[in-house]
Protein backbone atom coordinates (compact mmCIF):
# COMPACT_ATOMS: atom_id res chain seq x y z
CA UNK A 1 0.00 0.00 0.00
CA UNK A 2 1.22 3.57 -0.91
CA UNK A 3 1.91 5.62 2.29
CA UNK A 4 -0.02 8.86 2.45
CA UNK A 5 1.26 11.80 4.47
CA UNK A 6 2.45 11.91 8.34
CA UNK A 7 1.99 14.97 10.20
CA UNK A 8 5.24 14.52 11.84
CA UNK A 9 7.18 14.01 8.58
CA UNK A 10 7.75 17.86 8.38
CA UNK A 11 9.61 17.91 11.62
CA UNK A 12 11.27 14.67 11.19
CA UNK A 13 12.90 15.52 8.02
CA UNK A 14 14.78 18.40 9.69
CA UNK A 15 16.09 15.38 12.08
CA UNK A 16 16.39 13.38 8.97
CA UNK A 17 18.98 15.08 6.70
CA UNK A 18 21.80 12.95 7.85
CA UNK A 19 20.37 10.75 5.77
CA UNK A 20 21.22 12.91 2.80
CA UNK A 21 24.19 12.25 0.57
CA UNK A 22 27.43 14.11 1.47
CA UNK A 23 29.34 13.24 -1.96
CA UNK A 24 29.10 16.89 -2.47
CA UNK A 25 30.70 20.08 -0.54
CA UNK A 26 27.56 21.83 -1.02
CA UNK A 27 24.31 20.74 0.65
CA UNK A 28 20.96 20.68 -1.23
CA UNK A 29 18.40 23.62 -0.24
CA UNK A 30 16.43 22.97 2.32
CA UNK A 31 12.75 22.08 0.47
CA UNK A 32 15.04 19.82 -1.18
CA UNK A 33 16.18 18.14 1.63
CA UNK A 34 12.31 17.99 3.16
CA UNK A 35 11.27 16.02 0.20
CA UNK A 36 13.83 13.69 -0.08
CA UNK A 37 13.57 12.66 3.48
CA UNK A 38 9.88 12.05 2.96
CA UNK A 39 10.79 10.38 -0.24
CA UNK A 40 12.94 8.04 1.86
CA UNK A 41 10.23 7.06 4.36
CA UNK A 42 7.88 6.27 1.69
CA UNK A 43 9.68 4.14 0.03
CA UNK A 44 11.11 2.60 3.38
CA UNK A 45 7.17 2.14 4.96
CA UNK A 46 5.86 1.12 1.47
CA UNK A 47 8.63 -1.37 0.11
CA UNK A 48 11.12 -2.17 2.66
CA UNK A 49 13.74 -0.36 1.24
CA UNK A 50 16.34 2.14 2.61
CA UNK A 51 17.23 4.21 -0.65
CA UNK A 52 21.14 4.97 -0.52
CA UNK A 53 21.02 7.81 -3.51
CA UNK A 54 22.97 5.33 -5.83
CA UNK A 55 21.50 5.21 -9.66
CA UNK A 56 20.74 1.56 -9.37
CA UNK A 57 18.05 2.43 -6.28
CA UNK A 58 16.29 4.55 -9.20
CA UNK A 59 14.90 1.19 -10.30
CA UNK A 60 13.36 1.03 -6.46
CA UNK A 61 11.77 4.23 -7.41
CA UNK A 62 10.19 2.84 -10.77
CA UNK A 63 8.00 0.16 -8.62
CA UNK A 64 7.18 2.43 -5.97
CA UNK A 65 5.93 5.08 -7.80
CA UNK A 66 3.80 2.44 -10.22
CA UNK A 67 2.26 1.46 -6.95
CA UNK A 68 1.35 4.77 -5.74
CA UNK A 69 -0.03 5.78 -9.23
CA UNK A 70 -2.44 2.60 -8.90
CA UNK A 71 -3.65 4.16 -6.45
CA UNK A 72 -4.19 7.73 -7.86
CA UNK A 73 -7.68 6.59 -9.08
CA UNK A 74 -8.98 5.98 -5.50
CA UNK A 75 -7.18 9.36 -3.97
CA UNK A 76 -5.51 11.64 -6.65
CA UNK A 77 -4.76 13.82 -3.37
CA UNK A 78 -1.84 11.61 -3.59
CA UNK A 79 -0.08 12.96 -6.69
CA UNK A 80 0.92 16.17 -5.68
CA UNK A 81 2.45 15.54 -2.56
CA UNK A 82 4.09 11.89 -3.87
CA UNK A 83 5.43 13.66 -6.69
CA UNK A 84 7.79 16.35 -5.61
CA UNK A 85 9.03 13.41 -2.98
CA UNK A 86 9.92 11.55 -5.67
CA UNK A 87 11.61 13.99 -8.05
CA UNK A 88 13.54 15.52 -5.12
CA UNK A 89 15.15 12.14 -4.96
CA UNK A 90 16.15 11.75 -8.20
CA UNK A 91 17.35 15.21 -8.46
CA UNK A 92 20.17 14.15 -5.51
CA UNK A 93 20.89 11.16 -7.37
CA UNK A 94 21.63 13.36 -10.19
CA UNK A 95 23.19 15.94 -8.74
CA UNK A 96 25.81 13.68 -6.99
CA UNK A 97 26.42 11.17 -9.00
CA UNK A 98 27.22 14.56 -11.73
CA UNK A 99 28.39 16.56 -9.58
CA UNK A 100 25.78 19.23 -10.24
CA UNK A 101 23.93 21.67 -8.30
CA UNK A 102 20.18 22.95 -7.75
CA UNK A 103 18.88 25.98 -8.58
CA UNK A 104 15.57 26.79 -6.13
CA UNK A 105 14.47 30.11 -6.99
CA UNK A 106 11.71 30.24 -4.64
CA UNK A 107 8.40 28.26 -3.41
CA UNK A 108 7.29 27.69 -7.29
CA UNK A 109 8.35 24.17 -8.47
CA UNK A 110 8.31 24.73 -11.76
CA UNK A 111 10.74 27.27 -11.42
CA UNK A 112 13.17 24.89 -9.68
CA UNK A 113 16.51 22.87 -11.57
CA UNK A 114 19.51 20.67 -11.69
CA UNK A 115 21.97 22.41 -12.89
CA UNK A 116 24.96 20.67 -14.93
CA UNK A 117 28.47 21.78 -14.12
CA UNK A 118 30.82 19.98 -16.95
CA UNK A 119 28.50 20.90 -19.65
CA UNK A 120 25.39 23.47 -19.99
CA UNK A 121 22.72 20.77 -19.48
CA UNK A 122 19.77 21.00 -17.17
CA UNK A 123 17.07 19.71 -16.04
CA UNK A 124 13.69 20.36 -13.76
CA UNK A 125 13.79 16.91 -11.60
CA UNK A 126 10.29 17.46 -9.71
CA UNK A 127 8.66 17.72 -13.45
CA UNK A 128 10.31 14.06 -13.80
CA UNK A 129 9.02 13.20 -10.73
CA UNK A 130 5.37 13.54 -11.95
CA UNK A 131 5.94 12.43 -14.90
CA UNK A 132 7.50 9.22 -13.50
CA UNK A 133 4.41 8.85 -11.13
CA UNK A 134 1.65 9.44 -13.87
CA UNK A 135 3.30 7.54 -15.70
CA UNK A 136 3.48 10.27 -18.81
CA UNK A 137 3.19 14.42 -19.25
CA UNK A 138 -0.56 14.68 -18.70
CA UNK A 139 -0.22 15.92 -15.07
CA UNK A 140 -0.70 20.19 -14.09
CA UNK A 141 3.52 19.72 -12.94
CA UNK A 142 6.52 21.17 -14.37
CA UNK A 143 8.36 19.97 -17.75
CA UNK A 144 10.66 17.96 -17.39
CA UNK A 145 12.62 18.79 -20.83
CA UNK A 146 15.62 18.66 -21.11
CA UNK A 147 17.36 22.86 -21.15
CA UNK A 148 20.57 22.84 -23.35
CA UNK A 149 21.90 25.91 -25.39
CA UNK A 150 20.04 26.65 -28.44
CA UNK A 151 23.13 26.31 -30.40
CA UNK A 152 22.98 22.45 -29.15
CA UNK A 153 19.83 21.47 -29.66
CA UNK A 154 19.97 19.60 -32.93
CA UNK A 155 22.98 18.11 -32.20
CA UNK A 156 21.52 16.51 -29.10
CA UNK A 157 18.14 16.02 -30.36
CA UNK A 158 19.95 13.51 -32.74
CA UNK A 159 22.16 12.19 -30.36
CA UNK A 160 19.16 11.12 -28.56
CA UNK A 161 16.93 10.49 -31.43
CA UNK A 162 19.54 7.61 -32.21
CA UNK A 163 19.17 5.70 -29.13
CA UNK A 164 17.47 2.02 -29.22
CA UNK A 165 13.40 2.63 -28.86
CA UNK A 166 12.25 1.84 -25.40
CA UNK A 167 8.47 0.83 -24.85
CA UNK A 168 6.16 3.73 -24.33
CA UNK A 169 5.79 2.64 -20.45
CA UNK A 170 9.25 2.74 -19.64
CA UNK A 171 9.81 5.73 -21.43
CA UNK A 172 8.90 8.12 -18.29
CA UNK A 173 11.00 5.81 -16.18
CA UNK A 174 12.99 7.36 -13.63
CA UNK A 175 16.11 4.51 -14.54
CA UNK A 176 15.49 5.56 -18.45
CA UNK A 177 15.63 9.36 -17.86
CA UNK A 178 19.14 8.72 -15.60
CA UNK A 179 19.94 7.40 -18.47
CA UNK A 180 18.94 9.09 -21.51
CA UNK A 181 21.10 11.97 -18.97
CA UNK A 182 24.50 9.74 -18.92
CA UNK A 183 23.99 9.86 -22.87
CA UNK A 184 23.84 13.63 -23.13
CA UNK A 185 26.12 14.20 -21.10
CA UNK A 186 28.72 12.27 -22.89
CA UNK A 187 27.60 13.87 -26.08
CA UNK A 188 28.06 17.34 -25.13
CA UNK A 189 31.14 16.63 -23.52
CA UNK A 190 32.34 15.13 -26.55
CA UNK A 191 31.34 18.11 -28.72
CA UNK A 192 32.54 20.88 -26.28
CA UNK A 193 36.37 18.63 -26.42
CA UNK A 194 35.92 18.95 -30.31
CA UNK A 195 35.22 23.06 -30.17
CA UNK A 196 37.95 23.33 -27.65
CA UNK A 197 36.32 24.25 -24.32
CA UNK A 198 36.59 20.95 -22.87
CA UNK A 199 36.92 21.58 -19.15
CA UNK A 200 35.00 24.83 -19.18
CA UNK A 201 32.98 24.52 -15.76
CA UNK A 202 29.16 26.49 -15.86
CA UNK A 203 27.81 27.91 -12.98
CA UNK A 204 24.41 29.50 -11.53
CA UNK A 205 25.26 32.33 -13.54
CA UNK A 206 25.44 30.72 -16.94
CA UNK A 207 21.55 29.34 -15.76
CA UNK A 208 20.58 32.88 -15.24
CA UNK A 209 20.49 32.21 -11.63
CA UNK A 210 22.15 33.82 -8.26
Amino acid sequence: MAPGPDPGEGRAARRGCDRLPRMSVERPPEAIEELVVTCLDYVRRAVGVELDFTPETLSVLDHYAATVRDALSQNPALGPLVAPALGAYFGEVVRTHFGAFWVVPGRNVHDWAVCFRVVYLAINPIGVGYDGLYGGTDHDGPSSALRVAAEEREYLDRRLAALPEVPEDEFHLFSTRFEVLEVATEALLARMQEEGYGGTEFTAADYGAG
